[in-house]
């Protein structure tokens, strides 16, 4: 009885292991097999792409700088109400920045004294013609009573001459008194150019937003001086449209003949790599045809 039962047991453990082969066996059988997928062929376009790296930046940009040398005494308050700095809105005019100006006060301080002062040169040489003027009609009245006269009994041979000779001398002033007065004239244009180029400079000591936008860089502080001499400092950096923006790469020399303004072209940026921005070509520079 109990080898029956052994033997029984026997072979369901061999009949047990035999469907775990044989399962086994199926399954990696069917893992292996080959699956086709059919569809209709169809004509598509090819798409051929250039990749190239490069910067992001405003398409338009106001470098905004000193035209006079001075110390930054303060900066001025964008569209918030606060002291203008990174990200600042500004508008057309805004005060950015106030220059020490102690020095242009006294210039065009100067200038204004000069610039009276050659204009009371001009009255002064009117005034002068004027008194020439006179001499030259007495001198006139002389000279024609002599010449009625001419050398006689009742007139001298010298002081014929010497009615001639003050007519003469009477005239050629009034000639010398007309150039005085343009020359006056010149002193006072001179003068009222040199006033203005004062106050020119007197009004350059405030730096104001010349376009509406947005500060992304200040590249000062208050207390430095900045010194102009042939170029501008630059103070501000200022972006006219943020919504606008532009994208400057190098292209492969080998790839640059395929490149034309108006080709559509798409961008990532590093912070949003999921974002795919649509543009087109503007310009190509540097390119030999």
């Amino acid at each position: 009885m109990r080898k029956s039962i052994k033997k029984t047991f026997v072979l369901i453990v061999i009949i047990a292991i035999v469907i775990c082969i044989g399962w086994l066996y199926l399954n990696k059988a069917k893992g292996n097999r080959v699956s086709f997928r059919t569809v209709k062929i169809t004509r598509g376009k090819l798409v051929e792409t250039i990749s190239a790296n490069g910067t992001v930046e405003p398409e338009d940009l106001v470098d905004v700088g000193a035209q006079v040398a001075g110390q930054v005494l303060s900066f001025g308050k964008g569209e918030d109400g606060n002291e203008i700095d990174y990200g600042s809105l500004v508008s057309e005019g805004t005060i950015l920045a106030q220059i020490d100006d102690r020095v242009y006060t006294s210039d065009v301080a100067l200038a204004s004294a000069q610039f009276e002062e050659t204009e009371a040169g001009v009255e002064r040489a009117e005034a002068d013609l004027l008194q020439l003027k006179a001499k030259l009609d007495q001198a006139q009245l002389d000279w024609g009573r002599a010449q009625k006269l001419g050398p006689s009994e009742a007139l001298a041979k010298s002081t014929y001459d010497s009615y001639k000779a003050a007519y003469e001398t009477t005239k050629a002033n009034v000639s010398v008194g007309e150039a005085s007065i343009m020359q006056a004239k010149a002193a006072v244009a001179q003068a009222e150019a040199v006033l203005q180029k004062a106050k020119r400079n007197l009004a350059y000591c405030t730096i104001v937003s010349p376009v509406k936008g947005v500060i992304i860089d200040r590249r000062v502080n208050i207390g430095q001086t900045v010194v102009s001499s042939l170029n501008a400092p630059s103070l501000f950096l200022i972006a006219k449209d943020l919504r606008r923006m532009q994208v400057w790469v190098a292209v492969n020399e080998a790839d640059i003949g395929r490149i034309y303004p108006g080709q559509p072209v798409t961008f990532t940026v590093s912070t949003y790599t999921e974002q795919i921005i649509k543009g087109e070509v503007s310009k190509d520079r540097l390119k030999q045809l």
